[in-house]
């Protein structure tokens, strides 16, 4: 594969200059090798899907077009280990690989869309295939998820991404973005995310403001035609930030929607709320995290813990979550220690403990080397369903950037 992306660039490299098809090229994407072994399954989640190795290549880039004008195209490849270990009769045990073609297949185009600036002097536009939403976001983020295993609850990995047409206005005090497109969505609130869902379109509009040099405030409504059997599902909230020097504090709050119109609620409604904060002194950054969820159906990127939250994600159901933690930094190396504790959201049962070590190298400035170990005792009615009373989990990995 790395022989035909290099000659895809090579050809497009060559293109004569006075082409200028490839003003101001700049090169994009990443490369993800993470693999885990856990112990975390149950009667409906096998081992298979929550350990496992897998390879992600994203490579791509973008260039002017025209003055305020430009393209981007990216490529994507997963590989999960041992998923074409084919022997052959008498042979030795391997893999004998794919064709030609089935690598060809497994080759996805991730991004194509042009973006085009100061429309009437003020508005910005990108059209086509798009990630969209923040990577941190608890309610809707489509694009590459990283320090996940090979899942098939995350989509096998792949980055999704979002057929769009967005709008965006900004200045220094707001940043808005109003957006309509088509995704693929499972219908399942196990996996809400898979590039092989069905197709259902998507609209909506987020705003970020900015109040002085420590408030910051956001507010979004979304809404997705005919998904799990109605007419209309989304959400809607806001979040407000406060963001002094080397100090952050966030509630976010959102609520559901469902039914035959927009922004229709049922009369006992689900929705959560999530408070976050955190503080830096020197090399030390302790953090707090409380999160409050009653059946609240989320499209983000928020997953706690290594265990429940990779299993789960923002689907936990009814739940409270209680996290204390912290981050200790020196030269390239971070440790993050993290502690859990999940109950329903009513608390009438104890508590299901989380333990978490995550370890980051930084090799250089584009190569980073992680690691994680996890350990959760189970002790509400989680403890009924799984088949063992506590689980760990191991997970090892590489990050490029390109």
């Amino acid at each position: 594969m790395k022989k035909l992306l290099g000659l895809l660039m090579v050809l497009a490299l060559t293109v004569p200059a006075s082409a200028e098809l490839l003003r101001n090229f700049e090169l994009k994407g990443d490369v993800q090798l993470v693999s885990t072994d856990s112990r975390h399954r149950d009667n409906f989640i096998p081992r298979e899907i929550v350990s496992g190795t897998d390879l992600r290549v994203m490579v791509g880039g973008g260039f002017d077009v025209a003055d305020n004008v430009r393209a981007n195209l990216m490529f994507q490849y997963l590989n999960i280990w041992g998923e074409d270990a084919t022997i052959q009769g008498g042979g030795p045990i391997g893999t004998v690989g794919k064709s030609i073609d089935g690598y060809l297949n497994s080759i996805r185009v991730v991004e194509a869309n042009v973006e085009m600036k100061e429309i009437f002097g003020w508005l910005d536009a990108k059209m086509g295939r798009q990630f969209y939403g923040d990577e941190d976001s608890s309610v809707l983020y489509i694009g590459p998820r990283y320090y996940t295993p090979a899942n098939v609850l995350n989509g096998w990995n792949y980055a999704t991404a979002l057929d769009a047409v967005r709008l965006a206005y900004a200045n220094d005090v707001v940043n808005v973005n109003v957006m309509t497109g088509e995704a693929a969505l499972y219908d399942g609130l196990a996996a809400p995310i898979s590039p092989t869902g069905t197709k259902h379109n998507i609209y909506g509009a987020d705003a970020k403001f900015k109040m002085g040099d420590v408030v910051r405030a956001q507010f979004y409504a979304y809404n997705i035609k005919e998904l799990y059997g109605e007419d209309n599902f989304g959400f809607y909230g806001g979040k407000l930030s406060l963001v002094p020097e080397n100090f952050l504090f966030s509630l976010e709050y959102a609520r559901n929607m469902s039914g035959h119109r927009v922004f229709k609620e049922s009369h006992d409604n689900p929705y959560m709320l999530k408070a976050e904060a955190k503080i830096t002194v020197d090399e030390l950054t302790p953090r707090a995290a409380f999160w409050y969820n009653k059946n609240f159906t989320a499209l983000g990127n928020y997953t706690p813990g290594l265990l429940i939250g990779d299993i789960y994600g923002d689907n936990l159901g009814e739940v409270r979550m209680y996290n204390l933690g912290a981050d200790l930094t020196a030269d390239q190396w971070t440790f993050s220690l993290d502690g859990f504790a999940f109950q329903d959201r009513t608390a009438k049962h104890a508590a299901n403990l989380e333990a978490d070590l995550v370890v980051k190298y930084a090799y250089n400035d584009n190569i980073e080397i992680f690691g994680g170990v996890g350990y959760i005792k189970y002790k509400d009615t989680l403890k009924a369903r799984l088949n063992t009373k506590d689980n760990t989990k191991g997970q090892i990995g590489v990050l490029i950037k390109l």
